[in-house]
């Protein structure tokens, strides 16, 4: 009877013990299946596109026309709509931009707005740009159509208008939304549109820095320090579309437009970005720099808070002037930066003949740091010297004014 009751036990064991091994085979299989398809998913987001500014001709695609999430470039579009607005003259730069419930809840990134507080259009260009904050972005959607989905709809509506036919918008900071959707043939498009009617606004995108509130923000986008001729635009990123760019990138004449959709990283989307830009500017055609009027470089030098003389007369130019800088370290101590620039003075020799060097103190985080610096650089120079110092100081960054 006890043998009988044993027999029974071991079969239920074996049995019990079949099963469970089926099933973990079953579950394994199911969590190898996903994986596979959820890195084919991410791998089919990528998507890369470089147009001649010049011609419109297209020199590098890669799913060009598949559809995106376009994260914060979204924010292309809302600065184009607020570009209408200034040139209609119902913006100016003082512009009192009130700051509703809604905007002050919005998700990061963003500047922290408080409810009923305001900001100046100047700043919230500013902190589009910059910052790609989205509590901005909300709240410059409420003030020029009363509410952020009347404003959607008017964005996808100006994209219809503009032939960016494969682009739906939902909202005007790029956060995710599933009908959110456009491609980087759209984005391209939109970037070339960006500069060629507002050419006298082109400065405005290469803002590495802006202040408000007591805060010094700085610029997402690191090719502005480490691609010679890049002219900024928009960075994007929400864990649904990947590491997003687009950018323009001039030099000797020529500018193309670049856009890459979907990186794994902000390293390899620049890196890329960088190697498409230098792998087609040499087919690019001339561009034909538009001359801006003297209130065309009125206006822009309002939103910029410098003055006209400051600002080319022709768009896009590169700055041949001496108002360049390079930084080649930032130290505790003062005697440490000097130092530093003696040792750069020493490897660069007659190239930074006419650079003045320089110590700047400030303040960070409550402590005091010294940034070492020579300026006096046109911006051909400062990239060409940071590139020259690469085995030095890789962190050599060209300054701009």
């Amino acid at each position: 009877m006890r043998s009988q009751s044993n027999s029974r036990l071991l079969k239920c064991v074996l049995r019990s013990d079949s099963v469970f091994r089926l099933k973990l085979a079953i579950g394994l299989l199911s969590l190898c299946f996903t994986w596979t398809i959820i890195g084919a998913a991410h791998a089919a987001q990528f998507s890369s596109i470089v147009i001649d500014a010049t011609t419109g001709r297209t020199l590098h695609q890669y799913r060009a026309s598949q559809q995106r999430y376009p994260a914060s470039l979204a924010k292309m579009m809302t600065l184009y709509m607020m570009l209408e607005e200034i040139e209609q003259g119902r913006m100016k730069p003082d512009t009192k931009i009130r700051v509703s419930h809604k905007a002050a809840k919005q998700p990061p990134s963003k500047l922290g707005l408080r409810y009923r507080s305001s900001i100046d259009a100047r700043d919230a260009m500013h902190a589009l740009i910059v910052k790609s904050a989205n509590d901005v972005a909300y709240a410059v959607a409420e003030h020029i159509a009363g509410s952020e989905a009347k404003f959607a709809r008017r964005m996808t509506g100006k994209a219809r208008q503009l032939g960016l036919y494969d682009t739906h918008f939902t909202n005007a900071s790029g956060l995710y939304h599933w009908r959110q959707q456009t491609t980087a043939r759209d984005m391209a498009r939109l970037a070339a549109l960006l500069l060629e009617r507002f050419p006298h606004f082109v400065t405005v995108w290469r803002l590495r820095e802006f202040d408000y509130d007591g805060k010094t923000y700085i610029s997402h986008n690191r090719l502005l320090n480490r691609l010679y001729g890049a002219m900024g635009m928009k960075t994007g990123y929400i864990r649904a579309s990947g590491y997003n760019l687009a950018t323009a990138v001039q030099r000797n004449g020529r500018r193309v437009i670049v856009v890459v959709l979907g990186s794994d990283s902000p390293q390899s989307r620049d890196r890329h970005v960088a190697a498409l830009a230098e792998r087609s500017l040499p087919r690019a055609k001339a561009i034909a720099e538009a001359t801006l009027s003297a209130a065309q470089r009125k206006r822009a030098a309002a939103w910029l808070n410098r003055p006209a003389s400051a600002l080319t007369a022709k768009s896009g130019q590169t700055d041949s002037t001496q108002s360049w800088k390079i930084q080649v370290g930032a130290f505790a101590a003062s005697n440490h930066a000097l130092s530093q620039l003696q040792r750069v003075r020493r490897v660069l020799g007659t190239h930074l003949e006419m650079a003045e060097e320089s110590t700047e103190p400030i303040e960070k985080n409550g402590k005091r740091i010294y940034r070492a610096r020579f300026a006096n650089l046109s911006e051909p120079q400062a990239f060409e010297l940071c590139d020259k110092l690469r085995d030095v100081t890789p962190n050599c960054l060209p300054i701009g004014p």
